[in-house]
Order: C-alpha cells, then structure tokens, then sequence
C-alpha cells in the first residue's frame, strides 16, 4: 500500500473543473499509486528517487511528490492525457492534460474580461509560445507568424521578455494546424514552456564579426538544442508521427558541436539517468522550469542574474577564441504574497569552466536539479531553493561531483551595463540594425500605430530578419546601409517612434500580460503600464528632474514574469487595483534583487502621492548627481525610505534644495535672437522641467541640432 501522505497527494488530484479522460483517470489517482509510480522508469538508473549522489536536505522526494510531478510520472513521456483529449470534441483540454500541454509550448486560457461564467466558459482559448533561441526570428518566420495569428489568432503577436514569441487566441481545434505549420517552416513550439529548459536568452544583436557575441549565439543555440525534450510525443500529437517539412533554422549554426554525441556522453559520473528516451531528463523532467542565459562581460541586456543557470563568454588574449566561461546559478523571480518561504533571489558566481567542460558542466548542474531539486512543494522548486538551501559552494561541491571534476574560480569581470541595444547600429559586415521600442511587447495594429503591419511591410520589401529583445522591443538586422531613410519612412508613415523619440521611463520599462488572459493575474499590468509611464515621467518634470530615468516593473501577480523584483521602482500585483511597491534594484540589474516595501496595496489612484516623497527624498539625499535610484534606495535602505515617506507633506519638494544642482552649461549670451511668446513660454516650462535656465536649455537644443 501506497504510504499515506502519497495517498493525499494522488486524492488531490482527483478534484478538476474538467471532465477526464479514462487515460486521465487513471493518471490522476483513480487506482491507488504506489511510491514507484513517480520513481524511475524500467532501465533508468539516476533520478529523484535514486541521485547519483546524495547531499542533506528538508526533503527527499521519496515519500511523496506534488501533483505534477505524478502527472508527469503517468504521462508516458509527455503523451497523455494529451493526446486523448485532443482527440476528443471538447474546447478545452482537462487538468492533467494543461500540465502536459505545457511542455508542447502551449497554455490554455479563459476571457477574464467576461463577467458571467457561462461566458467564460465557452472563450477557452490558447496561448503558444515559440522555441527563439537568441530571440532570432527570420523574416519568413514572422511573415508566418503574422498569417497565423490573423487566422487562428486574436490579430496580435507579443514579444516576450525572454526573447520570444507568443501567439494568443487559438481555439483548441486550430492548436494541431497552428503548431504544425510553425514547425513545417523550420521552427517550434516545444521548450517554450513546462517543466524543462526554457528559451535561452543571449543580447539581442547581430555582430558577425565579434567572436565574443557569436559565440554568445552559437552556445545558447547549443543549450537550446541540448536540453530539448527528446519524446516523439510532440510530432506524434501534432505532426502525425512525421518529422517537420524543414529543420530548425538554428541547426545549421550549431552541427559543429555535434550534440547528439553530447547528449548521450556518459562520464560515469550520473549525469545520464540510463531512460531509454529522456537521457539527461529522465521520466519526470526537471521539478520545475529551468531559464537560462549567455552573455558577454559588461553586457547585461539579458538579466543574467535572474537566471536559473547564466553564462558569460571569457574570450583568449587573442580576442578571437573561447577560453571558458564564467557560470553564475540559483537566480530567480518566482515568489508567493505573504509567503516568506518563497522569495525572489539574484544568481551567485558559481565559478569559471574551461570551454571543453562547458557542456558537461551544464549537464552536471541540471543533473543536480534534476535528482535533488524539491518535489515536493512546487513553490519551493525551483533551483534557486536547491542553491539557498545547500548554499553555493555546497552546490558547487555537488556539481564537482557530477561533473568528475573540479571548476576553476571566477574571472574577474568589468562593470556590467544595462543595454537594450536601440537605435541604429553597425552590424559591422556592412549591414546596419536598428532597434525599436516596443511597449510591453504588444505587437499589434491600432489606428495610431500600426506596428504588426510595419514589421510585415519590412520583412516583405526590405528583406530584415528580427531579433527579439529581453526587454520586449525588437532590433531589425541586416538592413542596407542604402535603405535606412526609407526603413525610417516606413515607422514613421506606420506611427513607429524612433528611439529618441521615446521617453526614457518607457524605454526601461516592462509589464507581464496579466488581464485579461492570465489565470494568475490578480490586477491588470501590460494596459496600466503606459499610463504608470506618463505619470511617473510627469510627476518626475513638475518636480525638475526631467533629466532624470530608471528601470521600472509592472505585474499582476507575485510570480514575476516581467522580473520586477530586479527592478529600481516596481509595481507588483495584489489584488484588484492594487500593488505591493518595491524598491533598490540595481540600475544596471547585476547581482541584487530589489526589497518589498511595507506598501502591500497601493491603489494605482494613489501612484503620485506615493512616489512624490521616494523622489523628493533621492533629489535632495543623493550623493552623485548621476546616483540612480535604485542604487540611492539601496544605500539608504528601504526603512529610512519609509520613514521619510512617512513624516513628508505633500509638495515639500518645493522648499527642499536639491542636492545637487543642474549644471547650467550655457555660456553668457553675445547677441540677442528673438523667439516668439509662445515657444518661449514652452521653452522656460521644459527647462523648468529639467532644473535648468531657459538659456542653458535653448543653447544645448542648438548645439545638438548643429553638431548632429
């Protein structure tokens, strides 16, 4: 007999909104599970239930996993009940089958706009995302893309803010012709989402001639390969057991690395779980989602830290070859409201591995994961728990283990940058690429900007290819240094704002979707967003700081898709209207997490009122005039933030000397130039804004014009 606590955990599954399938029932606990049933598959040898090597923790997966995991257990390599009930007539897919869908690439969604639940009821609906390795999406891709989702989707793409794609709106009966087609032109679903290696994130440029960035690109294509699920089960379900019309466009620049050796290469150290199908995963996967990025020294446009697993490319003295690469682990954002267990936590340094162990390092650590990461409460799954709990240099240990060697200490790194890398660019073969703001990801058509028809109109006539940013916004590439006026004409005539058209707050901010399609979202994030933007750059100019920007977040719920707790001023959903406020990220997002505030539900109504004493504070305290927020709200601590806020008045700024004073850089005017009333009036208001003289601001906008 089962023990009981196992007992518990197969009754809680038995529960679902959904009918099931009788492949589903006996999945979900209609016969009583044994302790095997989440243990190892026939020939596998390492697991969760039998690590490779052991190490002390609070729990050990024997007794009892959570839900998921057992749903995983009977899925037959992610088969069913997926693909029984893709088969039957039903809209939706039952609950089991949602877990699995996942790791195919896709969620299953409800209208939480419509009010009456019989009309929610009949809006299901599904959410895929694509496998982007690098966030590179060819031109032929997205003239899919763009088919695809005014056919079978809501009209709209969304750039995410791990570099890839999402289609939202397919109707369960479209799923199989959407994902079909998407991998007949040479792309994929699968890795998108679920319990598995995500989309690897890597800087969003194109610089053919910097071996460190190529190599960034070549390794996060690499891993993207490496950890993909091996299961026939998604060209089963989706392509009729036939192999896709076109291989992955990503393929051609990785053959060399020759990964189906890599994969099955076992050092004896337990890496390789002996599963007939899943070498490196085995029959449950990983206990939760697994993200990882690869960037290079200074380049932070990929959030390293908030990475389960991050890598940076440490070239030779020749500039030209990979000597190795720093390894950073345990970083990321998940967490629960009033559930300290659970907290957002940035990556620690790990180590320095040569190039010739790099691979077998990342196996080692998500073998590690793979046999000790907690399965038994998903919240504390993730494999930032497993690092907090062992600390990092019992992880390590471990990794050394499992790799049959010992790694090499950390290579000092130069201060990192947060780069969104907007704007044009030389590619450096001749070719340029420019990066346009996004805002919140949404690519889409509306009367005053017609975005999704821009991208089309670019990719047909100019022949661009598009590389998706971590910050939601796209860089076109390859554009011909002939064609960029008229790739200009194009955004503009489409209502596109070029980058020095956007004001900074926009330009640095992100937002989760949140409503009306998110079942976890508990307020709206992505359509506040633009309206958190405008108010804070307004409250920002009525008090003279026009000059001044940062990073700042928003989300519906705690989870942290839009990785707000690295944020210098975040906005994190709790309930209806309401935010919890943190603040101290790091301005250039390295190697700290942002603290929560005692402010747990501000209304958004509230916002000016709120921030108005933070920025009266930073104004007058700082100690740079170019100290960021994030970094003032760090060194003072979030307490004497709070306790300022606490005895500030309303509209004390007025009488409070900033610390610093605007450089007023103009020299005494020579000769006397007219300006008219009225542009003069809008002249002393901006430079108000600015904290400067109406002179020092018309003498830098002239300069600037004249100087280019």
């Amino acid at each position: 007999m089962a023990p009981p606590s196992l007992l518990l955990a197969s009754a809680a599954l038995s529960f679902s909104p959904f009918p099931l399938s009788p492949a589903g029932r006996i999945a979900r606990g209609a016969v009583r599970l044994s302790a095997t049933d989440f243990g190892l598959a026939p020939g596998q040898k390492y697991g969760p239930t039998a690590p490779a090597h052991t190490v002390s923790k609070p729990w050990t997966n024997l007794e009892t996993q959570e839900g998921v995991q057992l749903v995983k257990a009977a899925s037959n390599d992610l088969r069913s009940p997926l693909i029984e009930d893709m088969a039957n007539e039903e809209i939706f897919v039952s609950k089991d089958a949602i877990h699995i869908l996942k790791h195919h690439g896709s969620y299953m969604q409800q209208n939480r706009d419509l009010k009456k639940k019989a009309d929610r009821d009949q809006s299901y609906q599904f959410m895929l995302r694509l496998k982007v390795p690098c966030g590179e999406v060819p031109g032929a891709l997205y003239r899919e893309l763009d088919e695809l989702s005014n056919k079978y989707g809501q009209g709209d793409l969304r750039a995410t803010t791990r570099q890839a794609f999402q289609l939202h709106g397919v109707l369960k009966g479209n799923l199989k012709t959407v994902i079909a087609t998407i991998a007949n032109v040479g792309s994929n679903t699968y890795g998108g989402c679920g319990d598995i290696n995500r989309n690897v994130m890597t800087p969003a440029v194109c610089f053919p001639n910097n071996p460190a960035y190529v190599a960034a690109q070549e390794y996060s294509k690499a891993l993207a390969d490496l950890f993909k699920p091996m299961t026939e089960a998604f060209n089963e379900i989706w392509l009729d057991g036939e192999k896709a019309a076109t291989v992955e466009y990503w393929q051609k620049d990785i053959a060399k690395f020759e990964l189906d050796k890599v994969r099955t290469h076992d050092n004896g150290h337990g890496i390789i779980t002996g599963h007939p199908v899943e070498p490196i995963y085995g029959r449950t996967y990983l206990p939760k989602k697994f993200k990882m990025a690869i960037t290079v020294p200074g380049d932070n446009s990929v959030d390293l830290y908030i990475n389960d697993v991050g890598a940076v490319v440490i070239m030779n003295p020749d500039g030209k070859t990979v000597k190795g690469f720093n390894v950073v682990v345990g970083g990321g954002m998940g967490r629960t409201h009033r559930k300290e267990e659970t907290f957002a936590r940035a990556a620690d340094h790990l180590g320095f591995v040569k190039e010739e162990d790099f691979f077998e390092c990342m196996k080692a650590i998500i073998a590690v994961q793979r046999d000790h990461g907690n399965r038994e409460v998903r919240s504390n799954a993730r494999l930032k728990y497993l690092v907090h709990t062992l600390g990092v240099a019992g992880f390590r240990d471990l990794v050394e283990k499992y790799m049959g060697k010992k790694m090499e200490p950390w290579v000092p790194l130069p201060e990192w940058k947060y780069l969104d890398w907007m704007g044009w660019h030389e590619q450096g073969d001749g070719k340029l690429m420019l990066g346009i703001n996004v805002e919140c990801g949404r690519v889409s058509d509306t009367p005053q900007l017609r975005l999704k028809s821009c991208l089309r109109a670019l990719v047909d006539n100019y022949g661009v290819d598009l590389l998706l940013t971590p910050s939601q916004s796209i860089v076109l590439r390859n554009i011909q240094p002939a064609q960029k006026f008229d790739v200009e004409a194009v955004l503009r005539e489409h209502g596109v704002k070029l980058i020095d058209e956007v004001d900074a707050i926009t330009r640095k901010s992100i937002a989760c979707p949140a409503f009306p399609l998110c079942g976890l979202a508990m307020t709206e994030a992505e359509r506040v967003q633009p309206q958190i933007n405008a108010r804070l750059l307004a409250k920002l100019r009525e008090m003279g700081m026009a000059n001044d920007d940062f990073v700042t977040r928003t989300t519906g719920c705690p989870n942290g898709c839009a990785r707000p707790y690295m944020a210098e001023i975040a906005f994190v959903g709790s309930g209806p209207n309401v935010y919890q406020l943190w603040l101290g990220g790091s301005p250039n997002q390295a190697e700290r997490t942002g603290v929560a505030t005692s402010i747990f539900k501000m209304p958004l109504t509230e916002l000016e009122a709120t921030v108005e004493p933070i920025f009266a504070m930073w104004r007058a305290q700082r100690n740079a005039p170019d100290e960021a927020l994030g970094d003032f709200c760090h060194r003072v601590g979030v307490p004497a933030v709070e306790a300022f806020m606490e005895a500030y008045t309303p509209g004390s700024y007025k009488s409070m000397a900033p610390a610093f004073a605007p450089v007023d850089t103009a020299v005494s005017p020579t000769a006397t130039v007219g300006v008219a009333p009225d542009l003069l009036a809008k002249v002393e208001k901006e430079a108000a804004a600015r904290g400067m003289s109406a002179a020092a601001l018309l003498d830098t906008i002239v300069r600037e014009a004249l100087e280019g």
